[in-house]
This record gives C-alpha cells, sequence and structure tokens, in this order.
C-alpha cells in the first residue's frame, strides 16, 4: 500500500484544484449577489437629483470682487453638491450661509483607472 510519488502529487494537485475552485466559484456567487443588491436599491430618481442641485448651484452663486468667473461657477457647483450630499444624507436643509467655499486646489494626486 505503498504510494509512489508521482500518485502522491496527483492527489494533492486534484485537492489544491478542487479547493481553489470551490474557493473562487463561492467568491462569484458572493460578488453577484452584492450587485444584484445594489441594482435592486438603486436610486431610480437621478434627473431630479440633477435639477436640485442645479437650482442649489444657481441660488449659492455669490460673485465677489476680483473672481473669475469660472471660479465662481465652481464654487458654486462644489457648494451645490455639499448641501445636496447633507441633504440626502441626513435629511436636513442647509442654509445657504452655513457651508462656504472659500479656496479651490486641484488636487496633485493622479488616479490611474
Amino acid at each position: 500500500m505503498d504510494m509512489t510519488i508521482q500518485e502522491i502529487l496527483k492527489i494533492a494537485a486534484i485537492d489544491t484544484v478542487l479547493g481553489m475552485g470551490t474557493v473562487f466559484a463561492v467568491l462569484i456567487i458572493i460578488s453577484l449577489c452584492i450587485w444584484a443588491l445594489g441594482e435592486a436599491f438603486k436610486d431610480k430618481k437621478p434627473a431630479a437629483a440633477g435639477a436640485a442641485v442645479a437650482a442649489t448651484a444657481a441660488a449659492a452663486a455669490k460673485p465677489t470682487a476680483g473672481d473669475d468667473s469660472m471660479d465662481v461657477e465652481i464654487a458654486a457647483v462644489i457648494s451645490a453638491a455639499i448641501s445636496q450630499f447633507i441633504r440626502n444624507q441626513y435629511g436636513e436643509e442647509v442654509d445657504e450661509g452655513n457651508y462656504i467655499v472659500r479656496n479651490i486646489r486641484r488636487a496633485t494626486w493622479k488616479h490611474i483607472s
């Protein structure tokens, strides 16, 4: 009943393939379940949120002396995004003066996709 090295290696290879195959199959099933849950609970009203952000951006734009028009537009959009996030996340209404974007800098890191 002594096994040769070839038989031992054959059994070890079969065990390895079966074990790794089972793990990957379960991981794929879990990722599909997570994707399905994300699709099931996705917000179905992106157009209404976009209109609310645009309305808030128009209300938040207050140009000051010496600012470029592009900087004012960017600050208004960022302010509107913050207001919309707080409204969606916490259900609170945000007054115009509560959050003021004073400085905008371009990020120094680069995303590699």
